[in-house]
C-alpha cells in the first residue's frame, strides 16, 4: 500500500485495504518469531513498523526514476539523505536496535548508495531488489538489442 498514494490510495483505505494492515501483518509476523522488513515511506509509517516489532525497515523512496518505466516525479539523491535520516531516527527512538536500510527512487547504482550512506548517520546499508535484478536486466537487454539494431551486413 506504501507505493500507492493519491485518490486511488484513498479508494482503497476506504474499502479496508490499508498500510495500517500491513503493519498488524508485521505485528502477528513479529509474534511468530519471523524476520519482518517492511517497506516504510515516511515517519508515521516508520513509527508503526518499529512499534509493530520489524526486525528491519526499509526507507523506500519511490519508484526508480531514470529508467525504462519512465517515472520522472522522484525525489532528489539530497531529498532522500533527509527522508531516510528521519525515518531512520524516528525508528531508533522506538527500538535502538532496528536495523534500517535504504532503497529506491534515485538510489538505483552503487555510487548513488554511497553517496546516501555517507550523508546519513546510523543507515545499515542498502535493499538491493531491482538494482540488482531489475535494472542491470534492463540495461543489458537494451545494449544487446541495440547491437543487433544496428547490425549492417
Amino acid at each position: 500500500m506504501g507505493l500507492i498514494d493519491g485518490n486511488f490510495r484513498a479508494n482503497l483505505e476506504e474499502t479496508g485495504m490499508s498500510y495500517d494492515l500491513e503493519v498488524d501483518m508485521i505485528r502477528l509476523a513479529h509474534t511468530m518469531d519471523l524476520l519482518t522488513t517492511p517497506y516504510v515511506f515516511n515517519v508515521e509509517e516508520s513509527k508503526k513498523m518499529t512499534t509493530a516489532g520489524a526486525d528491519i525497515l526499509v526507507a523506500h523512496m519511490r519508484t526508480h526514476d531514470e529508467r525504462s518505466i519512465g517515472a520522472s516525479t522522484g525525489k532528489s539523491l539530497d531529498e532522500c539523505v533527509t527522508l531516510i535520516q528521519e525515518i531512520r531516527d524516528a525508528a531508533v527512538a522506538i527500538n535502538p536496535d532496528v536495523i534500517v536500510l535504504c532503497h529506491g527512487g534515485p538510489i538505483a547504482a552503487p555510487d548513488d548508495a554511497l553517496y546516501v550512506l555517507s550523508r546519513t548517520k546510523g543507515i545499515h546499508g542498502f535493499y538491493g531488489a531491482s538494482s540488482m535484478e531489475r535494472l542491470p536486466v534492463e540495461t543489458a537487454i537494451t545494449d544487446i538489442t541495440k547491437s543487433f539494431k544496428n547490425l549492417r551486413p
